[in-house]
């Protein structure tokens, strides 16, 4: 799994977290254009880890919530420093970078 990916995941996971493809794009896009959010989040779609939770009106994903196995996934192969390190070395990566170290330190208890 690409860094990519495990940030996705991992901001998917998060509570409010980032899991609608509206605010996906948006963000993803503002920091690393272009985000190709199809490219990232199809693999984590048929590895089980994340799934579709609510769909616009003619059948297209709106929104994504994490499974058991990616929570399982993220406790066992996200890497704080590697993610940052990796935010930080997009095009623009002001914004994505404060609301990913907003969510880490929440997780970590900070």
């Amino acid at each position: 799994m690409t860094t990519r990916q495990k940030l996705i995941l991992f901001l998917i996971a998060c509570d409010p977290g980032i899991r609608d493809i509206y605010k996906m794009v948006k963000i993803y896009d503002r920091a690393d254009f272009p985000s190709r959010m199809d490219e990232n989040l199809d693999p984590l779609l048929e590895q089980g880890l994340i799934y579709v939770s609510k769909d616009f009106d003619n059948g297209t994903p709106f929104v994504y919530e994490i499974t058991e196995k990616g929570k399982m996934y993220l406790d066992q192969n996200f890497n704080d420093r590697e993610v940052i390190e990796y935010v930080r070395n997009m095009q623009n990566p002001d914004l994505l970078l404060q609301i990913t170290q907003t969510y880490l330190n929440r997780k970590n208890g900070l």
